[in-house]
C-alpha cells in the first residue's frame, strides 16, 4: 500500500490515462510455475508471462508485523512509463494466530484471517464472502471490486496451506480498466484462472 500512496503524489489521474490493455496469453500450459513452501506444505502458482514487478527480492523471507509474507507481485496492462498498472496480481502467505483445521469452512477461515491481519478483508459495503471448492481445495472469495482504495478496487481468494498458514491471491484494478466492462471482466476471469491453477500439497 505504501508504494501506491507514494505514486499517487505524482498524479494518479494523469498516469493511468497512459495505460493500455495488454495482450495476455491465456494458455495456462505456457505460464511459468512458482513454488512457495511453508513448513512441510508447498503451494504452486501459475501466472501469465510478460508482467512487471518492482520488487526483485520476492518471495519475502519473513513475515511482516501484519502477519503477511509477499510471494509474488505481477503487474499487467502497463503504459509506456513507470505509472501504475491497470491490473496487478499479488500472492501472500498469511500467518494465522491459532491452528485451524484444514477442513475449516468459510466462517472459521474468515475469522482467522481477520484476527491475523488485524482488520476484516471485506469492506462494510461489499458483498459477504462466498466459499467455493475447486478440486479438493476450499477457497473463500472476497469481492471488494466496488470499494475504492487509493483509486483501486480489489478482490481476493484465500485458502489454507497448512494449519497455521493461508494463501491469499488478490487482484487489484485501477480506474481506467473499470470503465471498460469487457476489459474489467477479462481480468477478473484471469484472476479466477490463476486461482484454479493453484496446487497445495500438505
Amino acid at each position: 500500500m505504501q508504494r501506491y500512496a507514494i505514486l499517487l503524489l505524482f498524479g494518479l489521474s494523469s498516469c493511468v490515462s497512459l495505460s493500455k490493455r495488454q495482450s495476455i496469453d491465456l494458455d495456462v500450459s505456457h505460464w511459468p510455475v512458482y513454488a512457495f513452501s511453508e513448513g512441510s506444505a508447498t503451494a504452486t502458482l501459475k501466472v501469465p508471462l510478460s508482467f512487471r514487478s518492482f520488487n526483485s527480492k520476492l518471495p519475502e523471507a519473513s513475515y511482516s508485523k501484519q502477519s503477511q509474507r509477499l510471494l509474488l507481485d505481477a503487474q499487467y496492462d502497463l503504459g509506456p512509463g513507470l505509472e501504475l498498472s491497470e491490473f496487478e496480481i499479488k500472492a501472500n502467505f498469511i500467518q494465522l494466530p491459532q491452528p485451524l483445521d484444514l477442513k475449516a469452512g468459510m466462517n472459521e477461515l474468515d475469522s482467522a484471517l481477520k484476527v491475523a491481519l488485524g482488520r476484516p478483508i471485506n469492506a462494510d459495503a461489499s458483498p459477504k464472502p462466498t466459499f467455493e471448492t475447486i478440486g479438493k481445495q476450499g477457497w473463500i472469495h472476497y469481492d471488494n471490486s466496488t470499494d475504492v482504495t487509493y483509486g483501486m478496487t480489489r478482490e481476493t481468494y484465500g485458502s489454507l496451506v497448512n494449519e497455521t498458514t493461508a494463501l491469499l491471491i488478490t487482484g487489484w484494478y485501477l480506474q481506467t480498466i473499470r470503465k471498460d466492462p469487457a476489459w474489467f471482466q477479462s481480468r477478473r476471469d484471469l484472476l479466477r484462472r490463476v486461482r484454479d491453477q493453484v496446487v497445495i500439497r500438505q
